[in-house]
């Protein structure tokens, strides 16, 4: 996608990586190791919620987790864009911690059957200097800055710190997956991970599927085809259009001359009675067929009009008079 760090475009839908460590801010050592940057799935997450010409997102996760820092407020801006187009996320390896925060934001998870899935919670991590090459100085005013993870007290505190992040992570993911924290905790594992799935058992993910099933599944115009739904109507309705139909027909002197043709295609096609009509419409009238109705249609009908003498005529004079003309057509 133009202007853009890791999108591509498949059939009107926008592919998102989330891969490797996660980190907040983008530098060179990201783009070579082939982490994300936190800093960078934004601007290029907003460009493709804004693009007309996309309408799906989907993120293609395969990470571990990362820095806590950054991670929540990416998440919390896809909750917050839920609704406006589709956002789903396929975990294709890993989507663990950090990443499975990201990948709960979305409308939907899905993974392969491989995928390892899970890893709810923080850690923090010191690095023990046992040659003590540095030497610290607090400020006496504020001994808690630099704990000491060497002492019962600094491990303390510290666990305090790590909790209350954990806290937050958790509540992000109740609010995501719309369950609640006890949920969360009591089934998701406690920190554990889990496998396709097992993943989906628990209700981390929502189904397994693959990328490509995914991309055919969001792609707009197949979507819109495989929706589609023909109307459905019971026999008795069907009837009645049935009646309705015939009725509208044969009620048009359009019909006259031509039933045959009419019932013809009532019977045979699934034309409208309008539809029916107009083709009536462009077919003449039957002629005459026997030699009878050809002869009757020859002649015109008789001018019988009142005899000129004003006088009353009997009913053997009318009867005479109507034989002269039988002669005649004879």
């Amino acid at each position: 996608m133009k202007n853009t760090n890791a999108v591509s475009i498949r059939d009107g839908v926008a592919v998102i990586r989330v891969t490797g460590p996660l980190f907040r801010y983008a530098n060179l050592f990201t783009r070579i190791c082939g982490a994300t940057s936190y800093e960078l799935f934004a601007q290029d997450f907003n460009k493709a919620l804004k693009d007309p010409t996309v309408q799906a997102i989907l993120l293609d996760v395969d990470s571990s987790g990362g820095e806590v820092n950054g991670c929540s407020e990416v998440a919390d801006m896809i909750y917050k864009a839920r609704g406006t187009k589709p956002i789903i996320a396929y975990a294709s390896g890993y989507c663990c911690s950090g990443a499975y925060w990201i990948a709960s934001a979305c409308d939907k998870i899905y993974a392969t059957d491989t995928a390892v899935i899970g890893s709810i919670g923080v850690v923090s991590i010191f690095e023990k200097d046992d040659e003590n090459k540095t030497i610290e100085i607090v400020s006496s005013q504020s001994p808690n800055k630099r704990p000491n993870v060497e002492t019962e007290e600094g491990k303390a505190k510290i666990q305090e710190h790590v909790d209350a992040l954990a806290d937050v992570f958790i509540n992000k993911v109740a609010l995501n997956r719309d369950i609640s924290p006890k949920e969360v905790i009591e089934n998701f594992g406690g920190g554990d991970v889990f496998v396709g799935q097992k993943a989906v058992s628990i209700g981390l993910a929502d189904g397994l599927s693959s990328f490509e099933e995914l991309v055919s599944d969001l792609n707009p115009m197949e979507k819109s085809f495989m929706n589609e739904q023909k109307p459905t109507f019971s026999a008795e309705d069907i009837k009645m259009a049935e009646r309705e139909r015939m009725s509208q027909v044969f009620a048009s002197e359009l019909v006259k001359g031509k039933e045959e043709t009419a019932q013809m295609l009532l019977a045979k096609t699934d034309m409208s009675a309008s539809d029916i009509l107009a083709v009536l419409g462009t077919i003449p009238t039957a002629q005459k067929s026997t030699d009878f109705e050809k002869a009757m249609a020859s002649v015109p009908n008789p001018n019988i009009s009142p005899s000129v003498e004003e006088q009353e005529e009997t009913p053997d004079m009318v009867a005479a008079r109507i034989a002269s003309y039988t002669m005649e057509v004879k």
